[in-house]
């Protein structure tokens, strides 16, 4: 660990006096140019200061290469450097330039004079790592890690100038061409960063060639995945994938679904829209506007360029965009938003803006509505944010003191302190990939050196050497897991940050809000955490098209998804997606609207049911009734008004009634193939043994053989007759079989109604005729109504008609043949006579006075 408090303050002390006198030296060197001095001639050399290592901080003129690579190197810091046993690169934004470089036609001196204080904390990481494990007692026991430092100046051609020099041998300023590179051992065996993707493209296949672990802290693409193209690049960030999955899952959390997405027109923007588009479309979320900012633009034309980005969101009614730029044209975009008066919309920042201060400074910025992103996980690093906020007071105390302010010089050191704490507190997310990027590198050393055995054995280590043990690494370091996938890839995913304004602070807070989980790839999110800076901070709303109601289906609209109208799903089918609607089955019902179907009730003519019991109660009653006939008529069998009805052809008639009867109620149960067959012909036959009794029923016999032979009655399930019910029937099967036996019947009827119909009798005898022609009068009125009734009658109820038509038919035949004769013998027994019971034909015919 670090030897103090004071120790640090001087270590930092001398850094900064490091640049500060690398400053002066570049601004001597750049004099002499102009004068038209040979730059090689100058070869500034720096004092070494030794603290726990030297360092030396040096400005390398053009041509310290040879022939085999060679271009000038001229940024004003050139690289830190740390003696060890084992030394590691790291490359770091430490300044940055406004010069457009892409213009530029030939090899020329270049300024990189704007101070990048982030990549300064980020060296400081990579320091602090080194010094812990320097002084552990467990890993690496004996050996020491040193370090060479060079700035990339957030330029390709600066970053590879920079990784050229870290192949550069042992112990010399050449790299050599040479066939086989096994043995070869460069002057760093491992290299932490660049801090981009863009940069890491230029370089990464570079230090593939030659098999050198680099371990990037900040390039997510997912270009650096395959392993064939980079077979020794690793990262400590999750990848452009992973971080689109996890905007995604912000978007379907929501369920906003009419979005735009825009980014800078580099690997960072177009990966990140790319990834963001394609896992979109497969969560049903439409894209309405996609637009890539071009870079290096004037300044005008970068301003028109990105008002019409913002008139097109506009335009596009969209409530929701994802931003995948860098915080130096994220803050151009706000800007241009707050110029436009834009407000009340969500926007999903990606990692590489959400925490950065130069945008959340912007005035007024709250006005543009919420600001949602992802970030890189945040780990504490025990003692850091001491080590760091130190440096920052340093630095803040030599721009105090340069700007003559009219603050004190204690004043201002403790507002430096106050102010380097937030700042360390936002750069400790990327700080820590840094942190454990140099535990990864010194835990693979470990194994390969074997040092579990208590002392490392030291040797000569190839970089390919140590490339076959960091994918084995695998470690908690701070509660924290580190290890690498197949694909070089880590564990971690991301913070999910809200931006949130207090009262009277223009700044705002990055509150986490929740997390994604790489590993499961779900989102955890406290919703009620979030300000989404609206009236009684309600969630906003971005939707092409309001959400359909259950049974709607959605029509779409055009060429998005997300546009659509609802449509109803019609009766007897339910909505089995948000596109169709399907049938519901034979055994099923539903209404309109409809997400599912019922099962259909079963159907029939039951015992419980009002009219079955009006009609078992009359055919009981009509049984009854007919019994007492048959007793009546057996008692007075010999009595001539029995005679006269038929004697003991009239006791046929009585059972054959009793027998229709009974057969009526099996057009009282549910339906099955007993009764279905039996029914109608035992109904028919007795009621023909009834009309009939003298007859041949030969003809009858033959017409119910023929019908139940070729098509007899069946149970029939119908499905038809109601929508919410199966009506359960007996299919009566061959028509004209039934009709028959209805015609026969009928036939028979009508004609003993035109027999009895023209005779007449005497006053004084009994008129048999009459009463058989109103019986026969009663049973064809109740089947003329029977046919077209059956005909159109549907549903249980169809078989009451059948039995109200035949209990019609014998209340007719006994009220009208049958009770009177009763009458007679019970009541009038004087008529009971031979004389009164004559047949009509013996009766003379009434005289006339």
């Amino acid at each position: 660990m670090v030897n103090g408090k004071r120790l640090e303050k001087y270590h930092i002390q001398t850094d900064l006096a490091v640049i500060q006198e690398s400053q002066k030296v570049n601004m001597q060197v750049q004099q002499a140019n102009t004068k038209g001095l040979e730059h090689k001639t100058t070869r500034p050399l720096f004092n070494m200061f030794h603290l726990h290592f030297w360092m030396v901080f040096c400005f390398v003129p053009n041509g310290w290469c040879n022939s085999s690579v060679s271009g000038p190197h001229r940024d004003p810091v050139s690289w830190f450097q740390a003696a060890g046993d084992y030394i590691l690169g790291g490359l770091f934004p430490l300044y940055s330039t406004d010069v457009n470089w892409n213009n530029e036609t030939k090899s020329e001196s270049r300024e990189c004079e704007r101070f990048q204080l982030d990549g300064f904390h980020w060296l400081q990481a990579m320091k602090f790592a080194i010094e812990e494990i320097n002084n552990s007692s467990t890993l690496l026991p004996g050996v020491t890690l040193g370090y060479t430092i060079q700035n990339t100046c957030l330029k390709s051609s600066v970053a590879m100038q920079s990784a050229i020099s870290f192949l550069a041998p042992k112990n010399g300023n050449r790299f050599e061409l040479k066939c086989d590179y096994t043995d070869y051992s460069t002057r760093v065996l491992a290299i932490l960063g660049p801090s981009n993707s863009e940069l890491s493209r230029v370089i990464a296949r570079l230090f593939s060639f030659l098999l050198i672990p680099q371990i990037s802290y900040a390039a997510s693409s997912t270009l650096f995945s395959d392993r064939m193209s980079f077979p020794s690049f690793y990262r400590m960030i999750p990848t452009d994938e992973v971080q689109a999955a996890a905007m995604v899952s912000i978007v379907e959390t929501f369920q906003w679904n009419w979005m735009a997405v825009i980014g800078t027109d580099n690997m960072y923007g177009r990966r990140g829209i790319e990834h963001f588009t394609n896992l979109a479309s497969k969560s049903g979320i439409c894209i309405a506007y996609e637009e890539l900012i071009p870079l290096n633009l004037p300044g005008s034309e970068l301003q028109r360029k990105m008002v019409s980005v913002i008139n097109n969101i506009v335009y596009s009614r969209v409530n929701v965009t994802a931003v995948f730029a860098d915080e130096e044209y994220a803050k151009t975009l706000m800007t241009i938003i707050l110029e436009q008066n834009v407000t009340g919309k969500v926007w999903i920042a990606s990692e590489a803006w959400i925490t950065s201060k130069i945008v959340a400074r912007s005035p007024n910025i709250s006005s543009i509505g919420t600001i949602l992103g992802v970030a890189i996980k945040s780990s504490y690093i025990p003692g850091f944010k001491y080590y760091t906020a130190l440096a920052h007071s340093h630095l803040k105390s030599q721009k105090c003191r340069s700007d003559h302010k009219s603050l004190e010089e204690e004043e201002c050191k403790e507002q430096s302190v106050s102010e380097g704490a937030a700042i360390v507190e936002d750069m400790q997310r990327i700080s820590f990939n840094i942190y454990s990027a140099v535990y990864a590198v010194a835990h693979a050393l470990h194994h390969l050196l074997r040092c579990d055995i208590g002392i490392c054995t030291r040797r000569t280590v190839y970089p390919w050497q140590l490339l076959k043990e960091i994918p084995q690494v695998n470690f908690t370091l701070h509660s924290t897991a580190i290890f690498f996938d197949k694909h070089g890839n880590p564990p971690t995913g991301y913070d999910i940050l809200n931006w949130q304004w207090k009262s009277g602070n223009p700044t705002p807070e990055f509150r986490l809000v929740g997390e994604y989980r790489a590993q499961h790839k779900d989102l955890l999110i406290n919703t009620s955490l979030i300000k989404w800076n609206t009236l009684q901070n309600k969630i906003p709303g971005s939707n092409c098209s309001t959400s359909c109601g259950p049974g709607q289906i959605k029509l779409v609209k055009g060429y998005h998804s997300c546009c659509y109208k609802c449509a109803d799903c019609p009766a007897g089918t339910f909505q089995s997606d948000d596109n169709q609607c399907l049938p519901c089955l034979k055994n099923e019902w539903s209404l309109s609207k409809s997400v599912e179907c019922q099962k259909k009730t079963i159907e029939f003519l039951q015992w419980t049911d009002t009219l079955a019991i009006l009609l078992a109660s009359l055919t009981a009653v009509g049984l009854f009734i007919i019994a007492a006939i048959t007793g009546i008529f057996i008692i007075n069998l010999n009595t001539p008004m029995v005679q006269l009805a038929g004697g003991t052809t009239c006791l046929v008639m009585l059972i054959s009634m009793a027998i229709s009867c009974c057969s009526l109620y099996c057009f009282m149960e549910k339906p099955n193939w007993l009764l279905c067959t039996i029914r109608q012909p035992i109904f028919s036959i007795s009621l023909t043994g009834c009309l009939s009794p003298m007859l041949v029923k030969s003809f009858q016999i033959v017409v119910c053989a023929v019908w139940l032979s070729t098509s007899p009655p069946s149970v029939f399930a119908n499905y038809n007759i109601s929508v919410t019910a199966i009506v359960m029937e007996c299919d009566e099967g061959l028509v004209t079989g039934f009709g028959l036996l209805l015609v026969y019947n009928g036939l028979l009827a009508l004609a003993c109604f035109l027999c009895t119909f023209m005779v007449q009798s005497s006053a004084k005898t009994y008129n048999l005729a009459r009463h058989i022609t109103f019986a026969m009068l009663i049973y064809l009125m109740a089947w003329v109504f029977f046919i077209p009734a059956y005909t159109t009658a549907k549903g249980k109820f169809v078989s009451s008609i059948q039995l109200f038509a035949s209990l019609v038919s014998v209340y007719g035949i006994i009220t009208a043949y049958f009770l009177p004769k009763c009458y007679i013998i019970l009541l009038k027994p004087e008529f009971n006579s031979q004389s009164y019971c004559q047949s009509p034909m013996n009766n003379p015919p009434p005289t006339t006075e």
